[in-house]
């Protein structure tokens, strides 16, 4: 009797020990669950919904194009996007356009591509069809251009106030002036990059793109090639 009344104890003990351990393993698990998630881990995903990404503090800075497909759609009136600011880029540096090169296709917009249109001897309606982006494409100039960046991260540049990073959308010139902002085209896709730095030093080439340049418009693999571009504003 007693024997069992000893086991009884004992088997209420192992019980309530293994329901704790059980209860904190199952609690440790959540919080892992939730961390992984966050990781990109395995676990339980979040009911609470992502917050919203803030907009970029400089709409028509740098990063408003990169790696942007321009001519892949018809462009009208009222549409929004980086390919609208290729366009605005393009027709602004032939002196139709005035003001913010923001990726809206305002009236303004319009009435810059009519006269664009009408200089090329297109049709004059203000729609960018492909047709049209090509040859808006085709008035920007070409020049050699190489790109740089491994072996040299971690270093400051010739303009100051940048480190070179691999993330670092960026590009070095002989002459133009430190800041001066520049929109490249290769191959269909187009980025804004400014002067921070000093090159290159090959002969015939014009241009140095950061890796992170060459990369979003698809030129990292060919190394040495003609890109075209232009000059949206000059640096101080």
């Amino acid at each position: 009797m007693i024997r069992s009344f000893r086991l009884g104890k004992l088997n209420i003990a192992t019980f309530l020990i293994a329901s704790t351990v059980m209860l904190a393993a199952a609690f440790a698990g959540s919080q892992t669950g939730s961390a992984g998630a966050a990781s990109g881990g395995i676990g339980i995903a979040s009911s609470k919904p992502a917050p919203a990404s803030k907009p970029a503090a400089n709409a028509t800075g740098p990063a408003a194009v990169r790696g942007t497909r321009f001519g892949n759609r018809t462009l009208r009136e009222g549409m929004t996007g980086p390919d609208v600011t290729v366009l605005k880029s393009i027709v602004r540096s032939k002196r139709f356009l005035r003001g913010s090169l923001a990726g809206k296709f305002d009236r303004p917009t319009t009435s810059a591509v009519r006269q664009f249109q009408n200089s090329a001897n297109l049709a004059s309606n203000g729609i960018v069809t492909p047709g049209t982006a090509r040859a808006l494409v085709g008035t920007m100039k070409t020049a050699e251009a190489s790109w740089y960046g491994p072996g040299l991260y971690g270093n400051g540049t010739a303009c100051g106030k940048v480190t070179l990073r691999p993330g670092t959308i960026g590009v070095a010139n002989k002459n133009l002036p430190c800041g001066t902002r520049v929109l490249f085209g290769y191959r269909g896709k187009f980025a804004i990059a400014e002067v921070i730095d000093r090159g290159p030093y090959g002969p015939g080439r014009t241009w140095d793109l950061t890796k992170a340049v060459a990369d979003e418009i698809g030129f990292t693999s060919t190394g040495v090639g003609r890109v075209r571009h232009l000059i949206i504003s000059r640096g101080k």
